[in-house]
């Protein structure tokens, strides 16, 4: 074992990153991975790792990390560890991107350092929060840091890779768009000292190129909350939400995946919707919930779900965010994409009431005949006669042939007839002179039948309208199969209980 002599070991920052990533990974739930990662960690760095048997399995996971951070490349070893145990897995790579690179106390002295913390000690501007989590890319979930200062120490610890810029130069440089002007100037000469030294110039350059070229205001992000049966017990899902928090910043980091029973479905989502508001209260974007569903689920009234649950007064989801549903057998399929693609494309260029098709019932008596009506590229979207059955190999299916098809919006009403869902479709349509942007469109409609009632023409269909709305260019990484996640691969079955 070879100790570190005269240079810090990682800071706490990392240790947790890399700590919160084995969590995840289900490595504190599971006693006998911890047992064959130590095995393999005694014989690799000639360490004894004794903890004790009373610790928790995080509290152990803690212990295991802190000591080989207190050994010189014992954090490599831990990374190379975990890929023998885990090779290809997301957390690999994730403790991978953590520790392999050269951190920055290491490079930039504590008295370089020095020179700025206390310029910025107690400055936090609106847009602290989104800077820390743009230079913190690759952690998960992000710090949070109480003033520029705290993230000037905080980004230290981590690590950037080959030929990219320390998350403390990233933020450094996006503080000063936050700065009065002499400040600013400190920071970016500092910044201009600091890369010459690790001779990343042209990478600092391309972030100032960036910064600087005019870009319209990101006006929305996205919560995409994934709900799945659990494949064990009847009436527990796996619940997993993926929160942007940077408009400019596409796929979002995963939370966490919990098993949630039935009855405790929608408590769950109001608590991860009300953890998303408090993420987001530096920013001034509009918000749309998402929710990607198998079919067996598609008909589940997520758009009523109520938030705020605890303050005796709830409201529904819909009274404060657009709310749709997505497919996920749609999103996990890459053999329907490309048609999917092309759809989307034709119908963000024309999304008129003429690229409407109304399903009919007599559509369903040859199997094929809704296939071929679909493929014609003039649909961009359907209206459903029905909702629909929980199962692709019912006669009665029409979600199937408009998914394959590449439809990417797809209507349909629980109860209400066809008739009245194709009456309020033209409504709308009408209202707004397109359904380009249906999501909002239906939230604002169903405020107005809120505020007026008398006035409303939608017949009370509206209000329960399913919109399911698939942007192909907000994929979420799923796998082929869309599985994601079991106990077994983090997910917290304890919560369930």
């Amino acid at each position: 074992m070879v100790a570190r002599q005269g240079q810090p070991g990682p800071g706490i920052a990392v240790r947790k990153a890399v700590v919160d990533v084995l969590v995840v990974a289900g490595f504190a739930d599971d006693k006998s991975i911890r047992t064959l990662m130590v095995s393999e960690l005694r014989e690799a760095l000639d360490h004894p790792f004794t903890f004790s048997d009373q610790l928790t399995g995080r509290d152990q996971l803690i212990e295991i990390v802190s000591a080989c951070c207190r050994i010189v490349e014992g954090l490599n070893v831990l990374a190379g560890v975990i890929e023998f145990l885990r090779p290809g897995s997301k957390e690999c790579a994730e403790v991978r991107t953590l520790v392999s690179s050269v951190r920055m106390h290491e490079v930039v002295p504590e008295s370089e350092q020095e020179k700025l913390r206390d310029r910025l000690a107690g400055f936090a501007p609106p847009g602290l929060g989104l800077a820390v989590r743009r230079a913190a890319r690759y952690v998960s979930p992000p710090p949070c840091y109480e003033d520029a200062a705290a993230a000037f120490s905080g980004l230290a610890d981590f690590n950037a890779g080959p030929g990219e810029l320390p998350p403390l130069l990233i933020f450094v440089e996006l503080i000063a768009a936050e700065c009065e002007d002499r400040l600013a100037g400190e920071l970016r000469a500092w910044a201009d000292g600091q890369v010459r030294r690790l001779r990343l110039g042209d990478a600092l350059e391309l972030l100032r190129e960036e910064l600087a070229a005019a870009r319209p205001a990101p006006s929305r992000l996205y919560l995409l909350i994934v709900v799945r049966p659990d494949p064990i017990e009847d009436d527990l899902y796996e619940v997993s939400c993926w929160r942007q928090d940077d408009p400019e910043d596409w796929p979002p980091v995963r939370g966490t995946t919990t098993l949630v029973r039935e009855s405790r479905l929608e408590g769950h989502v109001d608590e991860l919707v009300a953890e998303s508001e408090r993420a987001w209260s530096e920013v001034a974007s509009d918000v749309v919930l998402e929710f990607v569903l198998p079919r067996a689920l598609l008909n589940l009234p997520v758009h009523s779900w109520a938030t705020e649950r605890a303050s005796g007064s709830p409201k529904p989801l819909y009274l404060s965010y657009p709310t749709v549903v997505r497919s996920l057998e749609r999103m996990s399929s890459p053999r329907w994409h490309r048609v999917w693609r092309q759809r989307w494309e034709s119908w963000i260029g024309d999304p008129s009431i003429e690229r409407v098709y109304f399903c009919r019932s007599g559509d369903r008596d040859d199997r094929l005949r809704l296939e071929a009506i679909l493929s014609n590229e003039q649909w961009g979207m359907t209206v459903l006669t029905e909702s629909p059955p929980v199962s692709a190999t019912s006669s009665q299916d029409e979600l199937l042939p408009a998914l394959r098809a590449g439809v990417p919006v797809i209507v349909w009403h629980p109860t209400a007839p066809s008739e009245a869902v194709r009456e309020v479709v033209a409504w709308l349509a009408e209202s707004s002179g397109g359904l380009g942007d249906l999501p909002a469109l239906a939230r604002e409609s169903r405020l107005d039948v809120l505020r007026d009632p008398p006035s409303s023409s939608d017949g009370g269909a509206l209000t329960d309208l399913v919109v399911l709305w698939d942007d192909p260019n907000r994929l979420l990484p799923l796998g082929e199969t869309g599985v994601i996640g079991h106990p077994e691969g983090g997910a917290e079955r304890d919560r369930a209980s």
